[in-house]
């Protein structure tokens, strides 16, 4: 799929990116492609001066970028992201308390439970993303581009007077579009990652695989039925072929929640799996066998680096 935009003078952005993992490293790349200035705030030795993307086949250039390891060096952001895993964001808490509040924040976790946690928050503009890239954290300062999908960002509270200046980020390999209705694109997302996450977890298996096998495919029909039977709403929005057609088009992808497990970090089960449970719930639904998925899960997770 090609993505075509049409390029304006922008104004260039001043970006603080908390997290390097794979979606913080691939939002530095390519926002600091277009010109942006950006900063990166992680803790630990971590060095990301020169950072990387593998674009296969072209051969990857050095992308300048700045990190720093104290929140203060944030103070002076046109927006600040933050790319880091939602059990980290608790650790962010005092870092974000005092931050000045007139800074946009942009969170752009898996799951669902990250939206209870920006209630708490006193910044006056915060805004959600749903990202549908495929990333692969390769080392410290190279991350492998491995799908394109588009990022969708909405406000949850405020107004950003710089939406235009960054949507003009937007690229062929790096799309961007505002909406209205982000919390729906983000439980969709969910939907999503439950059909495909905990299943390629415990059968530690690429995504293609949940449809090249007949017994796999069953499971994962299994599943996408009774997220249908409780989520009725959405069995038009979230077709069983578009499920398909997204582990054909990741067919070669390790989801993330599986190469967290095989990296021995912790795994977002609570955020993804256990809020999509908790909402099938609040319907007086059950989902037995999502939840078969999520207590296996809950066994297998392990406690990773604590590092962002």
């Amino acid at each position: 799929m090609q993505f075509t935009y049409k390029k304006v003078e922008v104004e260039y952005l001043k970006i603080g990116i908390i997290g390097a993992g794979a979606i913080g490293l691939l939002f530095g790349a390519y926002l600091a492609e277009e010109n942006h200035e950006i900063l990166f705030y992680v803790r630990g030795n971590k060095k990301i001066a020169n950072l990387y993307i593998e674009k296969i086949p072209n051969v990857p250039e050095p992308i300048t970028c700045m990190q720093v390891s104290e929140i203060k060096a944030l103070y002076s952001m046109d927006l600040i992201v933050l790319a880091v895993k939602y059990h980290h964001l608790e650790q962010l808490k005092k870092d974000l308390d005092i931050l000045p509040k007139h800074i946009p924040l942009l969170f752009v976790q898996n799951g669902l439970l990250h939206l209870s946690f920006i209630d708490q928050l006193k910044q006056s503009t915060i805004a959600i993303a749903s990202v549908l890239h495929g990333a692969m954290k390769v080392n410290e300062y190279t991350v492998r581009h491995l799908g394109i999908g588009i990022t969708s960002i909405g406000i949850l509270r405020g107004v950003w007077d710089k939406t235009d200046a960054f949507l003009q980020c937007s690229t062929n390999n790096f799309p961007i579009k505002f909406t209205t209705q982000i919390e729906e694109t983000l439980f969709k997302k969910a939907l999503l990652n439950c059909l495909i996450n905990p299943l390629t977890t415990i059968l530690q298996v690429e995504n293609g695989m949940l449809i090249k096998n007949e017994s796999y495919k069953k499971i994962l029909k299994n599943i996408y039925e009774e997220l249908m039977e409780a989520f009725e709403e959405w069995r038009e929005k979230l077709t069983w072929n578009e499920v398909v057609n997204l582990c054909k088009n990741t067919e070669n992808n390790r989801s993330s929640m599986l190469t967290d497990y095989e990296n021995g970090r912790l795994m977002e089960v609570n955020t993804i799996v256990g809020a999509v449970i908790a909402e099938a719930g609040k319907k007086d639904k059950v989902l037995p066998v999502l939840h078969t998925f999520y207590l296996m899960l809950k066994e297998l997770n392990k406690v990773g680096d604590r590092h962002y």
